[in-house]
């Protein structure tokens, strides 16, 4: 599911004031400013009115908020069970019972501007195929996407993540001259592990340099 216009629905409990938009400057009174009561897309307190708003409805509901994860909220009620994860506007949904769903489906639209995207094929950097027997993820296309981001999508493979003896591996105490782009495919390399168990501890160990890395360092994250 997609919230069309999200930040539009929060509600604001602090005073919050603007000047007169362009276009709508009142002639008689052009040094006015205007008291916001709803939250526009630009103010800081936007995702936060948004996301109160929005789980202030699942609450309602019969939701309850994941206490691992802020984003996940759990509908369970006799043996019907339903969950939703929400990410800033976009929402995944799966439940038990297709009735329940159906009902919540129709709150949701009465209360937000919802639009129904059907069976989930990509979300969050991760793809979903659906067989007969079951479901796959992967996260393929993001994978060649931080390729891309690396500048090494026509890099040859290697058997294997990290040099096998690390305490070999030639040290260049040369301080890598951009630190920020290193965090940057160092952080993309830890969300890959959700569906890539098989680098944990390459990624890991790369992301323990990430405070002051090195050229060296740079070479074990490539």
């Amino acid at each position: 599911m997609d919230v069309k216009n999200a930040f539009l629905h929060g509600d604001l409990v602090e005073k919050v004031y603007m000047k007169q938009p362009a276009g709508f400057v009142d002639k008689d009174k052009p040094d006015h400013v205007c008291l916001l009561h709803k939250s526009l897309y630009g103010l800081k307190q936007s995702p936060r009115a948004w996301y109160d708003k929005f789980s202030t409805f699942l609450l309602e509901f019969g939701f309850l908020c994941s206490l691992w994860d802020p984003s996940l909220f759990v509908y369970s009620r006799n043996n019907d069970m339903i969950f939703l994860l929400l990410y800033v506007d976009d929402m995944i949904i799966t439940g038990s019972n297709s009735h329940t769903l159906t009902h919540l489906l129709a709150e949701l639209s009465k209360q937000f501007r919802m639009k129904d995207l059907g069976r989930a094929h990509y979300f969050l950097g991760i793809q979903l195929q659906y067989f007969p027997d079951g479901m796959f993820m992967s996260q393929q296309k993001y994978a060649e996407d931080l390729l891309i981001a690396a500048q090494m999508e026509n890099c040859a493979s290697m058997p294997t993540p990290l040099p096998l003896e690390l305490d070999k591996v030639p040290d260049q105490q040369t301080e890598f001259p951009e630190p920020t782009y290193f965090r940057s495919l160092a952080g993309k390399l830890q969300y890959l592990t959700l569906t890539r168990p098989d680098i944990q501890f390459a990624v890991n160990y790369v992301c323990q340099k990430m405070h002051k890395p090195t050229t060296s360092d740079f070479h074990l994250l490539k």
